[in-house]
């Protein structure tokens, strides 16, 4: 939901989403296919630059957000440094008697690697989650042939879920008032009634949509007003001198 706020208020809000998510794939198909460290450092401080100064998304928010694949990332990448041996292998290792943690140069740059190619991929996603709305990805989406009906279930699906989590606070709230929660026993007694109640609440809201969507003429398809932004020539300018960058950064590796 904060996202979904940020992407609204997003100074790139007004930028062409097609524009936008073409960026995003082709910067992914540079970092992801080229796998190149230099080509990750700089896609993660373009795209991470983009999102704060131009879409002048907070900082706390965006590296909050950043905080969550950063730590799976550390774990990661450690993971993939460390190998287990019976015996002493590599540049560094630690001794836990029966066998050791070992270090390679070649284990350590390919942890490396992955994880700034990990960062400067989620920095990518996050500059078009952050200053794109969800409704306008799916329209660029309904613009490359995607089915109708998966088009209108995503946009049915997003939409649902914000109301789901209203009624679950609400009966979150209302747990918390009658004590529902002040010992274990009774929190996971609140969980299961909750839960069960808010299934039943969903079908019964899901029915009634269905209900107002054929009232007011659904015929199959979901059509919403948008606003449409042209490409800028700068922006044009500006997304191919970054890709002939990458390139260039590519062929000197």
């Amino acid at each position: 939901m904060q996202i979904d706020y940020y992407a609204y208020q997003s100074k790139m809000n007004t930028w062409n989403r097609e524009w936008k998510v073409i960026v995003c794939v082709v910067t992914l198909c540079f970092i992801i296919g080229l796998n190149r460290l230099p080509i990750s450092l700089v896609s993660l401080v373009v795209m991470s630059s983009l999102t704060l100064f131009c879409g002048k998304t907070p900082w706390k928010i965006y590296r909050r957000y950043m905080m969550v694949p950063f730590v799976f990332l550390v774990i990661s990448a450690l993971a993939i440094a460390c190998e287990v041996s019976f015996h002493a292998l590599g540049t560094w290792n630690l001794s836990f008697h029966f066998f050791y943690l070992c270090f390679t140069k070649i284990s350590v740059d390919r942890a490396i690697g992955v994880f700034f190619k990990g960062l400067a991929g989620m920095s990518t996603l996050y500059m078009l989650s952050f200053s794109t709305p969800v409704h306008e990805i799916i329209v660029v989406l309904k613009k490359v042939h995607l089915p109708v009906m998966l088009a209108d279930l995503m946009n049915l699906i997003y939409r649902y879920i914000f109301l789901l989590f209203d009624v679950a606070a609400q009966m979150q709230t209302a747990a918390k008032a009658r004590l529902g929660y002040r010992n274990f026993r009774i929190s996971m007694k609140s969980f299961a009634m909750m839960g069960g109640n808010l299934f039943f609440l969903s079908m019964k809201k899901a029915n009634a949509y269905a209900d107002a969507m054929e009232a007011r003429g659904y015929h199959g398809e979901l059509l919403f007003l948008t606003e449409e932004h042209p490409v800028l020539w700068w922006q044009v300018v500006g997304s191919l001198v970054f890709f002939v960058v990458l390139v260039i950064i590519f062929k000197q590796c």
